[in-house]
């Protein structure tokens, strides 16, 4: 898609001494193509973006098709064919270098994973997203609501239109001139976490009289995501209006075989993403009095997640680092992943309800902790009660020991209504990885809330069999005891 979009400059009619008019209008338009043109001398361009106060309306279309592959008992990798489609049309008004903020007005896609079709739109209350664009960008947040994992993964499209603009040369190019973007560029464009080396060329192939360039990238990356390494083969156009300064068209084949990871598959996929970028005018969701009544400065809030165990009747807000590994009406398994490494898992069970007023006291959650560790107990370290953000009764018991000849530390909590529902949750992680945790289990708690919906009431006295146990994927932090 090549546009022309060169409008006639000047109209004139002739009168009085025709070379004399002549004269002057082949000079005055000489002065004005020196102004405009953008041009950094006679067979140069200069390529940049500029998006500072400009509005934009993004469509896009993406196709993914391939295998995924899990290994979720650790050993043998299963494959699974999967495909997706996924439509999206935004409004994007950019209000600083690093911040711009979208409406969506559609973001949905169709999916399959092993022929099991699904279909996912973004809520309506959630269309408004915040993209911070950073050295660590993007960042996609709701500045009024909490996103979930599967939200956020749903708007987060490779060739973000919000960061393309870096693929391109600061220093003005000839036409045919090659240039090699940055690994932090080519990182953001492609959605991960860094690239190692790559081999990626862009060159300028066309450009037209009215200044629309016609760009391509081509070429190999290895990098990698949550530390999991990835290996991709990229062929991209893209078209940008060197009078506007702004990406308005870009098309890409991504073809990527990524390595099973400690919280998500691999696979190997071929993504075809195709983006059209044009200029428009604000809409009511953008304007400046809507903006004004949402905080848009970020704080730690932006970053949180939502998870919601339908099933077994619990949510909480979480940091992104925390990944829902497996869910059943009892139990619900999380990993907590940083720059690669598995710091930590969290199992989180759902308890037979005691009767109304009935609790457990911390000295008899104690008791419970030591026994469910057994041989394994080194000692216990800390004990408390306190009452959350949500009025929920919460013990906690932090202990250490070994398991395996590794040292490591095991923090329960119970929490529980007054109605009798009672959940318990065990952290668990190497001790030496005790300052990368910090306090992690407490912000993970702190929004700890019960669904009253899904509440049912059981008898104390009935014999409870022992949860389902989660399946997963290449377990390396032995799975908490279950407190009853």
């Amino acid at each position: 898609m090549f546009f022309d979009a060169c409008p006639a400059i000047f109209v004139t009619e002739t009168h009085g001494k025709p070379l004399f008019r002549l004269a002057i209008v082949s000079c005055a338009a000489l002065v004005m193509l020196c102004v405009t043109s953008p041009c950094g001398a006679a067979d140069t361009w200069n390529l940049a973006e500029n998006l500072q106060g400009k509005t934009r309306q993004i469509s896009t279309d993406l196709k993914v098709q391939g295998t995924m592959r899990i290994n979720p008992d650790g050993r043998k990798i299963r494959h699974y064919p999967m495909a997706l489609t996924g439509q999206y049309v935004a409004i994007e008004r950019n209000l600083s270098p690093t911040t711009a903020i979208r409406y969506y007005k559609k973001a949905e896609t169709e999916s399959t994973a092993n022929e099991k079709p699904l279909k996912d739109s973004l809520p309506t209350v959630k269309r408004l997203i915040s993209v911070q664009t950073d050295t660590t960008g993007p960042l996609l947040s709701s500045p009024e609501y909490t996103l979930s994992r599967e939200e956020l993964e749903l708007i987060n499209v490779p060739g973000n239109p919000a960061v393309l603009g870096k693929l391109l040369p600061q220093a003005a190019v000839k036409k045919g001139q090659t240039w090699s973007p940055d690994n932090q560029a080519l990182a953001q464009c492609l959605g991960i976490d860094a690239v190692n080396s790559h081999e990626v060329t862009g060159v300028l192939t066309d450009i037209d009289d009215a200044g629309l360039a016609k760009i391509t990238f081509s070429g190999k990356v290895s990098g990698a995501i949550q530390g999991v390494a990835t290996e991709i083969e990229l062929k991209a156009r893209m078209n940008v209006d060197t009078q506007q300064k702004m990406v308005t068209w870009f098309a890409a084949s991504i073809e990527e075989d990524r390595a099973i990871g400690h919280a998500m598959p691999g696979f190997t996929v071929t993504a075809v993403v195709r983006t059209q970028i044009q200029p428009t005018q604000p809409i009511q969701q953008l304007s400046d009095a809507n903006l004004a009544k949402i905080d848009l400065d970020g704080a730690s809030g932006l970053k949180m997640l939502s998870f919601t165990g339908t099933e077994a009747g619990f949510r909480i807000l979480h940091d992104r680092q925390w990944f829902a590994m497996a869910e059943t009406a009892k139990q619900t398994v999380f990993r907590m992943v940083a720059d690669g490494e598995l710091l930590a898992q969290a199992n989180v069970n759902r308890l037979t309800n005691l009767k109304p007023g009935e609790q457990t006291t911390l000295e008899g959650f104690e008791v419970e902790v030591k026994k469910a560790l057994g041989e394994r107990l080194g000692q216990v370290i800390d004990a408390a009660q306190t009452i959350n953000s949500q009025g929920l009764r919460e013990l906690r018991v932090s202990a250490v020991g070994t398991a395996n000849g590794m040292p490591i530390t095991w923090i329960y909590y119970l929490v529980s209504d007054d109605q009798g529902h009672r959940y318990s949750a065990v952290f668990t992680f190497e001790t030496k990885l005790a300052e990368q945790f910090g306090q992690a289990d407490r912000s993970f708690m702190s929004g700890f809330d019960l669904i009253e919906d899904a509440q049912q009431p059981t008898d104390a006295n009935t014999d409870e069999t022992a949860p389902e146990q989660p399946a997963l994927i290449q377990a390396q932090i032995e799975p908490a005891t279950t407190i009853r």
